[in-house]
């Protein structure tokens, strides 16, 4: 059995390779520890354990060892025909991206198909899938988003098969596309001033979320996921990073964000009543990792029992609405959001504007704490 082999642990349907790098090697190797998903199939599974430590004990023993792509070596030692679970685990594993859509997408895809090769799946299954999604109430920009999730993830598979086949995914249509679209909502500044006393005044450590997103701009993930370790409180800056329990969503994600206003308040709280967890919010992190999705169902219901339709994301758009209204460069307000630029090549030159700049341009737009 596939479990049984060695450098193998399995979790849940899957099987993973974990192999400590010999201590020699690990400085010029770049890494400490190989993990890595080799899927589903016991069989598959033990003939590619036996294939990656085999190619490992060469390179390691090489007189030169050199730094590799863990996710590339793992295609070149997978045999070419995979289920669509399996294709799955293999794309991931090349891939430095949120999981989350790409394996919601393919799960829904099983639901309605099966789990089968990939080269077996047709423009008839894709179709079934759009008429699935959307009679279970998605939007048509959630569909969308699946189908190219699937897309990605069936080109993959042919070019691992060198099969030249169409993708039943390429140009699909939508029925009602982007009519359903409804735009974002923003708070008002006395909805936000009203919103950070009350989570101030209570004793509910993780409504101070509530105050960091809405003066920093970032993303819920971003800031459920942050460590102590993240946060420079001397400095009043919070580094947002990868970590093993969180990815970011872009690599423009990672960044440094200057803590004004009222975040800078419910910062402190926070430390006041600081845990020897290693991170902030440990309600919502677990082994597998950081589970963005009950915050934000928790955190929303509390925004909508007070503000209606209005949710956690809301505080981005608020924000680059509150930076624009200042003048502010669009440029500058990318960078603050994490957002990905779209003014060119140019716009990715140099290191970007400097934490003071960034934190003059939050300071002009910051709403204090205003609580008992």
């Amino acid at each position: 059995m596939a479990h049984k082999s060695k450098h193998i642990v399995q979790r849940g349907c899957s099987y993973y390779y974990n192999r400590r790098v010999p201590e020699q090697v690990a400085d010029a190797f770049g890494m400490r520890v190989v993990r890595c998903n080799l899927g589903r199939d016991p069989e598959q599974v033990a003939s590619l354990s036996l294939a990656l430590t085999a190619r490992l004990n060469e390179l390691w023993a090489a007189e030169r060892v050199v730094p590799l792509d863990l996710g590339k070596l793992l295609q070149s030692l997978t045999p070419s025909a995979f289920d669509l679970l399996s294709c799955l685990d293999l794309y991931l594993a090349g891939k430095d991206i949120d999981e989350r859509p790409v394996k919601l997408a393919v799960a829904s895809l099983v639901q309605i198909a099966g789990n089968r090769n990939v080269s077996t799946y047709t423009r008839g299954d894709a179709r079934s899938l759009v008429v699935s999604l959307l009679e279970k109430g998605n939007k048509t920009a959630t569909v969308r988003r699946r189908i190219q999730s699937l897309h990605a993830v069936l080109e993959f598979g042919f070019l691992e098969q060198d099969l030249d086949k169409r993708n039943p995914f390429a140009r699909l249509p939508i029925n009602g596309e982007n009519r359903d679209a409804k735009k974002r909502g923003v708070f008002s500044q006395n909805q936000l001033s009203d919103l950070y006393a009350a989570c101030l005044a209570t004793e509910r450590d993780t409504r101070l979320i509530l105050p960091i997103l809405g003066e920093t701009g970032a993303r819920l993930a971003e800031i459920v996921g942050l460590r102590w370790a993240d946060i420079s409180p001397d400095h009043c800056v919070a580094r947002i990073v990868p970590h093993e329990l969180r990815r970011l969503k872009t690599k423009g994600s990672e960044r440094e964000i200057p803590i004004v206003g009222a975040a800078h308040d419910a910062l402190k709280r926070l430390f006041c009543c600081r845990s020897d967890d290693e991170y902030i919010f440990p309600r919502w992190v677990r082994p597998s990792g950081v589970v963005a999705t009950h915050a934000s169902n928790t955190l929303n219901k509390y925004i909508r029992s007070r503000y209606g339709d209005l949710t956690c994301h809301c505080f981005r758009h608020t924000l680059r609405d509150r930076l624009r209204d200042t003048n502010c460069s669009p440029e500058l307000i990318d960078q603050i959001g994490g957002w990905s630029s779209k003014l060119g090549i140019g716009a990715g030159y140099g290191h970007g504007y400097s934490l003071d700049r960034q934190r003059e341009a939050l300071e002009r737009v910051a709403i204090a704490a205003e609580y008992a």
